[in-house]
């Protein structure tokens, strides 16, 4: 309801009248109930009524033409065959539409569903460029500067117009669509019929309408005891990119950009935030124009993208000190054997055995304790090898001094116990003929120390 309506329904209050004198003036009684008689009674008593209130004639010959042909009187639930039912039916509703005071719609708001750029962000300095038709000082036609923003756009093109009838830019709206471009197009309800009959004429496709949606929208009206006249959208603005918008008098015609005279202006920066919510607003009390439906269409699908395959790990450790805790369960999962000189890792692997109570302490901690040395050293000889001392091939001086610097760290702390050590290490560098005997002394030396429960240090004392 208007402002004014509200304000009578306040018990006390009447609102003073405004004179036409004002620029406040908007709203008159008088002129309200000479419409009525106008549509009702005709042009004659229209101006017999002004006559007798000593108002003057509002309305031209042509608006009085316009208001007649499109006036629309309210649809009566009623008939002659029906008036028991429906009678029926009001008795039952117990007349709930006349306290019905909604403070939200009832319907959902339409989403902008194949995107929009967002907004709120700084968009710099307004600039703004003026074009007329005819073009000044050799400037663009405004036809050409209306395409070229179609054709550059490359996020969104958002349209409210009250004629789009040219085909020219009916065709780069639908190459935008093409390449990725959303396209929205609100249109005036009168001029949706135009709007059709053109794209028919060009022959549309589905892959064309794919990203273009439409939508039609009135004018604000005036609703009256007996009916409604409608009005008409005169807004003509063209949104890009959400930074871009341009807007005038010119409407998408092949007549208006011929032999009309017109203006347009394209600004840019923080003032294009009012025409992005403005554009917002129409298109949430427009109503749906579905083009598929309109030309026998059907919708293209749109398949889910497959994600690209992400390899597994692998099943096993690709080190002998990498375990996978992901892969536990598995049971032919083999497990380094300094893994087992401490039971977190078991633990963690869950593959402690579980001692029941008939089952002795020791064989619980014999399980605990390592493989045997001498069996690992035959699957796995070369390992040992490099541990305790350097391979055949490895000979010379670099490894006699990379020995040597590594047990003098030690030589310190121990004192002369280790400089014995230290000449028995140089000398198997030196006679790498020697390893295969040393290496049968560490191996027995290695079993002694694993019984008696010392560091594998202990094999240097000895020698």
């Amino acid at each position: 309801m208007a402002e004014s309506q509200l304000m009578c329904m306040e018990d006390g209050l009447m609102p003073a009248a405004v004179p036409e004198s004002r620029p406040q003036f908007y709203y008159s009684e008088q002129q309200r109930v000479a419409l009525e008689r106008l549509i009702t009674e005709g042009d004659g008593a229209f101006k017999t009524l002004l006559k007798d209130e000593d108002s003057q004639d509002f309305l031209s010959a042509r608006e009085i033409k316009a208001i007649t042909s499109t006036f629309l009187k309210y649809q009566s639930e009623e008939n002659d065959g029906g008036a028991s039912t429906s009678a029926a039916k009001r008795e039952d509703s117990e007349s709930l539409r006349s306290t019905y005071w909604p403070q939200m719609s009832d319907t959902d708001v339409p989403p902008l569903d194949i995107g929009w750029p967002s907004s709120g962000l700084f968009k710099g300095v307004t600039k703004v460029s003026v074009f007329t038709h005819p073009p000044k000082e050799n400037g663009p036609h405004i036809k050409e500067v209306a395409r070229k923003l179609i054709q550059e756009s490359c996020k969104v093109v958002a349209i409210v117009m009250d004629l789009l009838t040219d085909l020219q830019i009916l065709q780069d709206l639908f190459e935008a669509s093409k390449r990725g471009v959303p396209v929205y197009i609100v249109l005036d309800l009168q001029g949706a019929p135009h709007f059709l009959d053109m794209c028919s004429r060009l022959k549309v496709g589905a892959k064309e309408l794919q990203n273009v949606r439409t939508r039609t929208v009135k004018g604000v009206g005036l609703s009256l005891s007996m009916g409604r006249i409608p009005g008409n959208v005169h807004s003509k603005y063209m949104l890009i990119d959400g930074d871009k918008v341009m807007f005038g008098t010119y409407s998408f015609s092949w007549s208006s950009s011929r032999m009309d005279r017109n203006m347009i202006t394209v600004m840019s920066g923080q003032v294009v935030d009012f025409y992005d919510n403005d554009f917002r607003e129409l298109y949430a009390i427009s109503d749906k124009l579905d083009l598929f439906k309109e030309f026998h269409l059907s919708k293209p699908r749109t398949g889910t993208q497959s994600r690209a395959s992400v390899p597994k790990r692998p099943s096993t450790a690709t080190s002998r000190f990498q375990v996978n805790l992901g892969d536990a369960t598995r049971g032919d999962l083999k497990v380094p054997a300094h893994k087992y000189h401490n039971p977190k890792y078991l633990l963690a692997l869950g593959q402690i055995p579980d001692r029941g109570p008939t089952e002795p302490l020791q064989d619980f901690l014999d399980k605990m304790m390592p493989p045997d040395p001498s069996q690992q050293d035959q699957e796995n000889p070369m390992e040992d090898q490099e541990n305790i001392a350097p391979l055949p091939s490895q000979t010379g001086k670099k490894e006699s001094k990379k020995f040597r610097l590594t047990f003098n760290t030690k030589r310190n702390k121990k004192g002369k116990e280790d400089k014995t050590s230290d000449k028995v290490i140089e000398e198997n560098a030196a006679n790498p003929s020697d390893n295969t005997s040393k290496n049968t002394v560490t191996t027995d030396e290695t079993q002694d120390s694993v019984k008696k429960k010392k560091g594998f240090w202990s094999f240097f004392k000895k020698s």
